[in-house]
């Protein structure tokens, strides 16, 4: 009976003890969430996958969970792509959640208390603002075409593809501005391009054999 009432202690000492420890591996990291660098957001679950616990960001993005001291934050916000964060000596953090632009994620961003309507529209223009090249200093679109785009040639106001696809006696491009087909360029000043890409893969199918020569597509600002 004795031996059994010792074995009874030894375990429930034994359990005790690695609970005290498992308290003491316990600690709190904070930090806070963001987006295109410097923007909180908030309602952002935080989740230590070993400890299991988890927290959500305030109006401010910031957050304070319990986790191990080797865990693992893993940061979710409906509209932007989940991120894993591994935890380290330090106990704040900053993690910038990537935002991918199409109608849903906007929409899921929104509605899901993230960021506001007005400050993800500013975000995503800011964003590609930074993304658009200055053609300004170019002296005519034909010689911005020149200087830019390397797989095609231009001849006065002829463009040219440097690999012969189709039979026609010359390899001309087709022209499309703004998602349009045109024949003339001309009247485009170069400060006003805001991209300029040629074609010539399986993208051209889109326009059958008017683009056997490739496609040079310019959108403008």
């Amino acid at each position: 009976m004795k031996i059994k009432i010792t074995f009874i202690l030894l375990f429930i000492m034994l359990i005790l003890s690695r609970t005290v420890a498992i308290a003491q591996d316990l600690r709190s990291v904070s930090g806070v969430v963001t987006s295109f660098k410097t923007i909180p957001l908030k309602l952002v679950t935080v989740t230590s996958l070993k400890a299991g616990a988890s927290a959500i960001t305030d109006s401010a993005g910031t957050f304070s969970v319990k986790c191990f001291t080797k865990d693992v934050l893993k940061v979710s916000a409906s509209g932007f792509i989940e991120k894993k964060q591994n935890v380290k000596a330090g106990s704040a953090y900053k993690i910038d959640l990537v935002y991918r632009d199409n109608v849903q994620n906007f929409n899921d961003a929104v509605s899901h208390g993230h960021i506001s309507d007005e400050v993800l529209r500013k975000a995503i223009f800011s964003e590609e603002s930074k993304n658009i090249k200055d053609y300004s200093k170019y002296k005519s679109i034909y010689e911005l075409i020149a200087s830019e785009i390397y797989n095609v040639r231009v001849k006065g106001n002829i463009i040219v593809s440097t690999k012969r696809v189709s039979l026609n006696s010359t390899p001309v491009v087709l022209l499309v501005v703004d998602e349009k087909i045109v024949s003339d360029i001309s009247y485009i000043e170069p400060g006003y391009v805001k991209s300029i890409e040629f074609i010539d893969d399986v993208g051209t199918t889109l326009y059958g054999s008017m683009g056997a020569n490739g496609v040079l597509k310019i959108t403008l600002k």
